[in-house]
């Protein structure tokens, strides 16, 4: 009895710590006559990114370890979408020496945002902020 009471509370304060994702504002672009609904989330978790189209998760994947930089493509209804992401937080997050490193460069070159660039045709369209 008192091991699934302290298992409960455990499993408890493990969910609890679980970040949400972080969701960035959508973005409308109008291509070619059609309209494009952009908009994503980041897993800090588990460092899972996801782009979706018209609420389409059309690209998905993680960032690999001390790599800020995530580049997508694929094609959406006859279109051919682009993105370059670059997360600061990843390298942040790490922590440690490393993270402070990765910190203190960032701010010096101005990069430290979590965003994606968003590229239809080849043409920039509009940037995520998460």
């Amino acid at each position: 009895m008192k091991f699934n009471l302290a298992m409960a509370i455990v499993t408890s304060i493990l969910v609890g710590c679980a970040s949400a994702p972080r969701t960035a504002q959508e973005k409308s672009v109008e291509v070619d006559g059609t309209t494009l609904k952009f908009n994503g989330s980041y897993n800090a978790d588990n460092s899972e990114l996801t782009l979706t189209v018209n609420n389409d998760p059309i690209m998905k994947g993680k960032f690999p370890p001390y790599t800020p930089t995530q580049n997508f493509t694929a094609n959406y209804q006859g279109f051919t979408l682009r993105s370059h992401c670059y997360f600061g937080s990843v390298l942040g997050e790490q922590g440690g020496v490393f993270g402070a490193v990765a910190g203190v460069i960032q701010s010096a070159n101005s990069s430290s945002a979590d965003k994606c660039e968003l590229f239809v045709n080849e043409k920039h369209v509009d940037d995520l902020y998460f």
